[in-house]
């Protein structure tokens, strides 16, 4: 059973089924790269926020919340290093800024 483990948030529709699994697939080599875990065990789920449940400024949310649970005891470094590798692969695949994504990494 893996010590690592993914819980997305974000509004209903924003973000496909196809990107969705691209995400995932992108979460779990991360935790197989930096944290050593095998990717294959990492549970990865999304939850989405209904229509007209999530607004910033007015106006309908467009922000991910990704929140992570990894292996307790790895250094501030090297959660850090996590956290910009979660960051730069969540922007790249489902093309949202730095704004628009927030993502945490708990102990286990």
């Amino acid at each position: 059973m893996s010590r690592v483990s993914f819980h997305c948030t974000m509004q209903e529709g924003q973000i496909g089924e196809d990107t969705r699994a691209e995400l995932a697939a992108g979460l779990r080599q991360i935790s197989q790269e930096a944290l050593g875990e095998s990717a294959d065990d990492v549970p990865v789920t999304f939850t989405d926020i209904p229509t007209g449940f999530a607004f910033r400024a007015g106006e309908p949310s467009t922000t991910s919340l990704v929140r992570g649970s990894i292996v307790g005891g790895v250094t501030q470094e090297l959660r850090e290093d996590v956290m910009r590798r979660i960051c730069d692969m969540w922007m790249n695949i489902s093309g949202c800024t730095v704004d628009e994504l927030v993502v945490s990494a708990r102990d286990a």
